[in-house]
């Protein structure tokens, strides 16, 4: 009988754990992307993952996968990062942050994913129609907070935050180094937490730990096609894509 459990258990773990080059791919094409508008890499790489793979190993590689992304654009634009603003952010965010992380195993994977599914569709969906919704600054404030939350949970916060604080940027070069810093430091916090909490990634970091290298390079190229194609219109194209992989996961899932 034992046996048989462990045999059970090593072909479930067999057949959930993601396969390195299709991850590996999704992972450079979502932070290459994300490199090129400044936001959507882990959406990107969990939408597209998550119809094939179980969503809460996924979780914990877009952890890793997104420490490197940052500090990828961190070392190529560290000039930009505003401190105040960056301090400011982590202060609304880390406590939701933290409390999210807690949550990521008491949580079932079909549960995650679809309430993922919807996150994806909603924010496709402000994006697409109301593109200039104004936003009172209470509900701003309530947004980057409840984006600390989801970045603990899902990390796909972004979003959220740049929903709440996008406007006090003075530029775009200095959102997406203050972001980067920002996914930097918070990615790295859930990890030490995660970790002092019974978590493990010893078995996610041994398997793909190469794709870290291979996504920085990604963002690095990704910078380089951003300063040469028109953002307008691949903004729009990543927004639709994001809201079809948000019915396609709510609908097969």
């Amino acid at each position: 009988i034992t046996f048989n459990i462990k045999h059970s258990k090593l072909i479930r773990d067999l057949y959930t754990m993601p396969s390195f080059p299709i991850i590996a791919t999704i992972a450079c094409i979502a932070y290459g992307i994300e490199s090129i508008f400044g936001f959507g890499g882990t959406i990107i790489f969990l939408g597209l993952s998550g119809l094939f793979y179980d969503f809460n190993s996924l979780l914990k590689l877009a952890m890793i996968v997104g420490l490197s992304s940052g500090l990828a654009v961190l070392i190529q634009s560290y000039k930009y990062l505003s401190w105040a603003h960056l301090i400011r952010i982590l202060a609304f965010t880390i406590p939701g942050a933290l409390i999210g992380t807690l949550l990521i195993s008491s949580m079932t994977s079909e549960w995650l994913i679809k309430f993922f599914a919807l996150i994806l569709i909603i924010y496709a969906c402000f994006n697409l129609f109301f593109p200039n919704i104004f936003i009172p600054e209470t509900l701003k404030k309530a947004l980057v907070v409840l984006g600390g939350f989801i970045q603990g949970v899902y990390t796909i916060g972004g979003p959220f935050v740049l929903m709440g604080y996008k406007d006090h940027f003075s530029s775009k070069q200095e959102l997406r180094s203050t972001m980067a810093g920002y996914f930097f430091i918070i990615n790295s916090l859930r990890v030490v937490f995660y970790i002092l909490l019974g978590g493990s990634y010893i078995e996610i970091v041994a398997e793909y730990y190469p794709i870290a290298f291979m996504v920085m390079i990604s963002v690095w190229l990704g910078y380089l096609v951003h300063r040469k194609i028109s953002e307008d219109l691949f903004k729009k194209l990543i927004i639709i894509a994001i809201l079809i992989i948000g019915i396609i996961i709510l609908v097969t899932k």
